[in-house]
Formats: C-alpha cells, sequence, structure tokens
C-alpha cells in the first residue's frame, strides 16, 4: 500500500510488481497494489485469464465498498477485463497504455505462438539475461532512462522469477486473453484511458476504448512512451487524482 489518500487497487504490468506504483502515492491517493499470477509474491496454482479474473475479483470485494480500479499494459487488461466481468466492484477504470485485446483469431494465435516461444526462452536463458534483453526494448523505457531511474526500474522487475514471468506470457499474453472491444458498452462506469505522447499504437488505442464506452474520456501524457507510469509519474498522478474526483 503506498499514500493517505482514497483507495485506489492497482495492477501492474507484465515483469512488474505492484512496486511500480510506488511513485504515483500522494495525499490523495491511497494506491492498493496487488502482484499479478506469476509476478511478484503472488501464488496463483493456474496462470490463465479465467483464474486471474476470479482473484482479482476476490481481492476487490475485500475492500467492501466499490473502488476506483487502475491497471497499466497487461495489468490494464486484466482490469478490463475484471471491469467487464465484476462491474459492481468497480467504482470507476482508469486504463494506462491498455489495447481490449487482438480482434483477429488468427493473429491471436500466432501471438499465442510467439509468446510461448519467449516464456521457453525466458527459462532457458535466466531472468538476468531476459531482462538484459527486455529493457533493451523501447516498450519499457528502458534506452531514455537515466541511470537511477534504470537502477529502480530493473530491480522491480528482479522480483520475479523466470518461471514465473513464462507462465505470465503463456496464460496471460494477448494471445490468451479473449478480445472484448466489443464489450465495452456494457462498462456503465466512468473510464479513462491514459497514452504516452510517443506511443502511437497504444494512443489509438485509447481513443478508440474512450470513444466507445458511454462514460469515456482519454488523457495523453506530453513526454512520455509506454510505460507512462515510469516515465511521466507526476502528470499521470494529477490526472487520476482529478478524475477520480470529477
Amino acid at each position: 500500500m503506498f499514500g493517505t489518500g482514497a483507495p485506489i487497487a492497482a495492477l501492474h504490468g507484465f515483469t512488474l510488481t505492484g512496486a511500480q506504483f510506488g511513485a504515483l502515492a500522494t495525499a490523495a491517493l491511497q494506491i492498493h497494489a496487488a502482484d499479478l499470477p506469476g509476478h511478484g509474491a503472488t501464488v496463483v496454482e493456474r496462470v490463465d485469464v479465467p483464474t486471474t479474473i476470479d482473484a482479482i475479483a476476490a481481492w476487490l470485494a475485500a475492500f467492501g465498498a466499490p473502488v476506483p480500479l487502475m491497471g497499466y499494459s497487461q495489468g490494464g487488461r486484466m482490469a478490463l477485463l475484471t471491469a467487464l466481468d465484476h462491474p459492481a466492484l468497480v467504482e470507476r477504470l482508469i486504463l494506462i497504455s491498455t489495447s481490449p485485446g487482438i480482434a483477429d483469431a488468427e493473429e491471436r494465435r500466432l501471438r499465442r505462438h510467439r509468446d510461448a516461444v519467449l516464456a521457453d526462452r525466458i527459462v532457458e536463458i535466466g531472468i538476468d539475461r531476459f531482462l538484459d534483453e527486455w529493457l533493451a526494448h523501447p516498450v519499457t523505457s528502458g534506452p531514455r532512462l537515466c541511470a537511477d531511474a534504470a537502477l529502480a526500474d530493473r530491480t522491480i522487475r528482479e522480483e520475479n522469477t523466470a518461471a514465473g514471468l513464462a507462465d505470465a506470457l503463456r496464460g496471460l499474453g494477448q494471445g490468451a486473453q479473449p478480445y472484448v472491444g466489443d464489450r465495452l458498452r456494457e462498462l456503465s462506469m466512468p473510464v479513462l484511458t491514459v497514452s504516452g505522447e510517443w506511443d502511437e499504437r497504444y494512443a489509438r488505442h485509447a481513443g478508440d476504448i474512450a470513444t466507445r464506452v458511454p462514460d469515456g474520456r482519454h488523457v495523453s501524457i506530453a513526454g512520455s512512451g509506454h510505460n507512462v507510469v515510469r516515465d511521466a509519474p507526476h502528470p499521470l498522478t494529477r490526472a487520476v487524482v482529478a478524475f477520480c474526483a470529477a
């Protein structure tokens, strides 16, 4: 748990943990950030979408009242699926760098195959070598980070294991989840979509989701890529606080 304000539940991205959201905590936000299956300290017997959504729903129910639910990337997809299947638990929804899944069935099958190949490689080469490769990818913001920020980011990711990340990729990757772009009209709660200025692909997803839900708005965060949480925590915090107070 981070911060002292109104509670908000948060779901992190692939290879991260709930500690990703520490920089967003303020006197206005009390962030409860769980570790998704395959990550950090969470132990779930089956790492797949249905089991994960059930676990998130049980976690949200323990708050005793609907709360805002925020997710980044893989966590955003899990947040979206949870809000669709358990709307009574989600007071409002914040989706950061999130897609509704892959619409084309063949493309989804190919993505599932690529994720399985990468999962095998993670186990083969181990967590350190995998992170060397993963953090060189622009989607992680790694190449742009200063030394201190890069060290802090990698330290969070090193809390994971190769086996856990492989399970998360096989069970929670975009190839493994259903496409829900055709269900967005079911979301009755207010929805905020957030994208980074330099992340053109997910800016399109964010804009599309915001226009297709009944009560949606989209915010683009300047000076950030896909990993908005790491790139621009203060502007993101202001956007989230304003949305939750609206």
